[in-house]
Parts: structure tokens; C-alpha cells; sequence
């Protein structure tokens, strides 16, 4: 089979940083027809199945040596997945010669091989919208419980219910997959399967056997056809940008979610058990992928695994809290690893904090300074909320008014510094009359500069909050489902008199009764008012 097509795949994910993806590519040679573009933000209508549509192709990419040769690095599969997939292999080598040259004459018919690859796309790649999960309604909310300290003490009092059936195997994957997810991915030599020296490994090509009987040009021969089977002109590894790492989190994110709602039956080890007793999917290959994401900071696995590390329900799958052994400080680590990504919008990594100060407050060990610390810092994750939901609207201002309006006063934009080439952020203070030129003022020195428009370009938020604009959907938006994980455990005047409380014990009366009044403004805005005047007379008697 040819290999170019799926391999121009996977190229075109690395290319743009894994944003897009050219996905299901048709055509007779190398004459590629009717794809269809997968985006990290579905923008690409309704046949753009997004992340979980790159994931669905990652699952069945194989590596070969002309992969490696391009330096496309190897998306990790589970054990239970590449099982799968050399089974998948060994099925297809034992096609007869003559079944072998009907298939080529059937791909010969260009317009017919057109049609049953559109069948093929119909019948294997759903809408976002059609993927249903059967689990996912009857999750146990844990997270709307009043007291959740109650819930987080009762898994560790509670003897472990029963889970599935595993091997010695799938134990040490198990503990490997954990230990994996609190360390972050490294992309060396070993991720695109070359040595240390930059050279090719070979990938099951075995040198020719050499007989007494042959004579010299016979092995040489032989020699000739083997080194033609390796590559001689190796390209250098594909960079991995920061970008490129959160984009693959997602998709090995959405992989796990997969597999949560049993999209992939065929993987799943029964090891012999009744067909009602084995597990409804591939719980190992769940936790696999949910770790490989965490260790590249997705935020959403973190939460996940933090979450089932404590007894406590997941989006992700109902099997995960019974396969993922209790273990608090591994909990905490998830969490901090989530509120400590860089490319994720605030509402998450939110829940993390609340979270982890839920865990720390229980346990009872963590000191003052520590609680403090953490407050503070999802407090001020709370205040990015607001003001990415500002950005957000002003954004959306701007695209209605569109590029023929020029800029405003007030538009952050990149302007090039003297005209060399290099842009820096700032913000528009003055607009010539005519339209024609800008006065903009540089974020890290506050210098101003006239420039012609030309020089000056609009500055759009992260591509994290631009997945929230109506025109880029979020995976809530396009696959019709909404993530328990992510939801706060706190309002945020909670976490505030909370901080009030812990201020004014280490003697901070001042800050404490600022905290206190801001919590019950904020409290009466939610309609609390017994809670808003209990804390507002606390602030009043510190303040006295």
C-alpha cells in the first residue's frame, strides 16, 4: 500500500504547528483529491471533526522509515493499540496474489475509488455532533456537592470496588502512564526514532541471508537491493514548537475520550471474562493518553487524573477512578501542572485551584503560607476570566467593524519598531485624519511611534480565547457536550472570605477586611445578602 498519502498527513499536522490537518485524502497516485482540512477550532464547516478528528487519524498512522526520513516524530500508541494495529498488519499480508490485483485494478478507476472512499468517510468518521457518550449523562456531579470534603475523606475510608481483570502488563503501564504524566515530554533523537548521532534507525528490514552456495555477484546483488532499501537523503527533525506540544495534547485528550465512550470495541481485552463482565472499553489506553496530554500541560487530562487520584468521578471515562490508584500528592501535582500551563484560557485551570485547595484544606497538613499562596493565585485566575471575556468582546467589535474601518484609538496592535522588521506589541493613541497612519505606544518601554498603516498590524488575543469566538467553535459548541470536570468547586466570594480568614489569622487585619468587604459586594451580587452582611460587619470590626 502507499505510504506518501497518510505520511502527507501527519506532515501537514507538523507543518502548521498542529493546527490543521489534511485528512482522508483520495485520488489515484500522487494525484490527491477531495480532502478535507481538520483545525484545532473546527472552522472548517461541518466535515472538520477537529481535534478528535486528528486523533482518529493518529490512532491509525503507522511510522515507517519514510516517515522517520522526513522527521515526523511518533505519536505514542498503548500497548493494546499497537497490538491492534500489527494484528490489523498481519491481516492485511495474507491477501492472496489474485486478491491483491483485483484491489489494484479497483483503484486503477479513479471516479469509482472516489466513491468508495467517500462511503469509507461517511460510514467510519461521524459528525462531532453524532458522537454520543452514554456515560457521560449519568456522571455523578461530584463536583456540584456542597461539602466535598466528605466525598474526598470517604474515598480513602471506603474499601476500592471492583475492577476489571489485569495482567502484570497492564499494571506497570498503568504506574509507567502516572509517573510519565508529571514530567514533561522531551522531543530527542528517540521521539523520531533516530540515534544519538542524528542517523536512521531501520524499521524491519532484515540484511539478506547469504548462502554457501551463492557466488560474489550473487551477494552482491543482494547487498545492492538492501541498501536501496534504506534511505540516503534524511531530513532533520521536524521543529516542535510550544504551540505544536499543547496542539498534541488535545489530541491525545480527545484520543482518551475516544476511548472512553467505547469508540473502538475491537481494542478492548476481555482476558476471557463473560461479555457482561468485560469492561465496556479500553480503560488502559484511556489512561495512557490522558497522561501523555498531561505531560504535555493540557489542562483538561490534568483535571481528569487529578480527579480520579482522589475517588472522584471524570468526564473521561467511569472506569478511571477504580483503575487509578488513590494517591493525594499525585492529585496535587496534577492539579499544580494544570494552573501551571501557559496555553489554556483561565476557566480551567480555575477548577484546579479549587481542586487542590479542597485537597490541602482536608488533609490538614499544609501550613498558612501554602493555603494563602494558592488562594491568591486561583483568585487572580478568577480576575483573567473577566478580562478575557473583555478581550473577547472587544475582538469580536473589531471583526464586525472590519479591516476597511482601519484602526481606533485604544486597538492593541504589533507596529515594526523603526522600520526594522521586527513587530512589538503596544497600543493605538493616535489616528491621523486621513486614516492613513497611527501614533502607536510600545507595551515595554511606553516609546511612541508614527507609522503608516502598512507597518502597523492588529493584535488578536491567544488562539485559546479566540476558540471562544462565535466564528471558532469550542468543543463544548461542536460536539454538544460540556466537561463536569472543569466546573468550580467555589464561587469566587467563597474563595475571598476564605483568604479574609487566613489574613486576618497571620495578623493582616488590613488586607483581611478589604477581603471581606470585596467578598460581600460580591456576595449580594449573587443574591446571598445573609452572607454579604455577615462578612461586611467583619470587615467593619477589623477595620475598627
Amino acid at each position: 500500500q502507499r505510504k506518501t498519502p497518510q505520511i502527507f498527513s501527519a506532515y501537514s499536522f507538523y507543518a502548521s504547528e498542529g493546527t490543521r490537518l489534511v485528512a482522508d485524502v483520495q485520488g489515484v497516485g500522487d494525484l490527491y483529491t477531495d480532502p478535507q482540512v481538520l483545525s484545532i477550532d473546527y472552522r472548517f464547516g461541518d466535515g472538520d471533526l477537529g481535534p478528535r478528528g486528528m486523533a482518529l487519524f493518529f490512532k491509525t498512522f503507522r511510522h515507517c522509515d519514510l516517515s522517520d526520513g522526513l522527521g515526523i516524530p511518533i505519536f505514542p500508541l498503548s500497548r493494546n493499540e499497537k497490538k491492534h494495529q500489527t494484528k490489523y498488519t498481519d491481516e492485511e499480508s495474507t491477501l492472496s496474489g489474485d486478491a491483491s490485483a483485483d484491489l489494484e485494478g479497483e483503484l486503477r478507476c479513479r471516479f469509482r475509488a472516489l466513491d468508495v472512499n467517500r462511503q469509507r468517510r461517511q460510514s467510519l468518521l461521524m459528525r462531532p455532533i453524532d458522537i454520543e457518550s452514554d456515560h457521560s449523562v449519568g456522571t455523578a456531579k461530584r463536583s456540584n456537592i456542597s461539602d466535598m470534603s466528605k466525598v474526598i475523606r470517604k474515598s480513602m475510608k471506603m474499601p476500592p470496588p471492583a475492577v476489571i481483570h489485569r495482567t502484570k502488563a497492564d499494571v506497570d503501564e498503568i504506574s509507567s502512564s502516572l509517573a510519565m504524566g508529571l514530567t514533561d515530554t522531551v522531543f530527542d533523537h528517540r521521539a523520531f526514532h533516530r540515534y544519538e548521532s542524528g542517523d536512521l534507525k531501520p524499521r524491519n528490514v532484515k540484511a539478506p541471508e547469504e548462502s554457501e552456495s551463492d557466488d560474489r555477484r550473487t551477494r552482491g546483488m543482494r547487498k545492492t537491493v538492501f541498501d536501496k532499501s534504506m534511505m540516503k537523503v534524511v531530513a532533520a527533525p521536524m521543529s516542535i514548537t510550544e504551540e505544536t506540544k499543547s496542539n498534541l495534547g488535545k489530541v491525545h485528550y480527545h484520543l482518551a475520550l475516544l476511548h472512553g465512550m467505547d469508540r473502538f470495541p475491537e481494542i478492548v481485552q476481555s482476558h476471557g471474562e463473560n461479555a457482561e463482565d468485560a469492561p465496556s472499553h479500553d480503560i488502559f489506553s484511556v489512561i495512557f493518553h490522558l497522561c501523555h496530554a498531561a505531560s504535555l500541560y493540557n489542562v483538561s487530562a490534568c483535571l481528569s487524573l487529578a480527579r480520579a487520584r482522589v475517588g472522584l468521578d471524570t468526564f473521561v471515562s467511569p472506569l478511571l477512578k477504580t483503575n487509578a490508584p488513590i494517591d493525594f500528592e499525585s492529585s496535587k501535582e496534577f492539579c499544580k501542572r494544570a494552573m501551571a500551563s501557559k496555553h489554556s484560557i483561565a476557566a480551567p485551570k480555575v477548577a484546579a485551584g479549587c481542586l487542590l485547595y479542597q485537597i490541602i484544606e482536608d488533609e490538614g497538613t499544609a501550613g498558612d503560607v501554602e493555603k494563602i499562596q494558592i488562594l491568591e493565585e486561583t483568585l487572580s485566575l478568577m480576575k483573567l476570566i473577566v478580562e478575557e471575556d473583555k478581550m473577547m468582546k472587544e475582538h469580536a467589535e473589531k471583526e464586525s467593524r472590519g479591516k476597511a474601518a482601519g484602526f481606533h484609538v485604544g486597538d492593541k496592535a504589533e507596529g515594526n519598531y523603526f522600520m526594522e522588521g521586527t513587530f512589538y506589541p503596544g497600543v493605538i493613541v493616535d489616528v491621523a485624519e486621513d486614516g492613513n497612519s497611527v501614533v502607536i505606544q510600545y507595551d515595554d518601554d511606553q516609546s511612541q511611534e508614527t507609522l503608516t498603516n502598512e507597518n502597523v498590524r492588529s493584535l488578536e488575543p491567544p488562539p485559546e480565547i479566540l476558540a471562544a469566538l462565535t466564528h471558532r467553535l469550542s468543543d463544548e459548541e461542536a460536539l454538544g457536550t460540556v466537561n463536569t470536570d472543569e466546573q468550580c468547586l467555589f464561587e469566587d466570594y467563597d474563595l475571598m472570605a476564605k483568604l479574609a480568614e487566613l489574613k486576618e489569622k497571620t495578623g493582616e487585619r488590613s488586607d483581611a477586611a478589604t477581603l471581606f468587604q470585596e467578598a460581600a459586594e460580591l456576595a449580594m451580587n449573587a443574591g446571598k445578602m445573609t452572607t454579604a452582611n455577615k462578612w461586611s460587619m467583619r470587615a467593619a470590626s477589623l477595620e475598627g
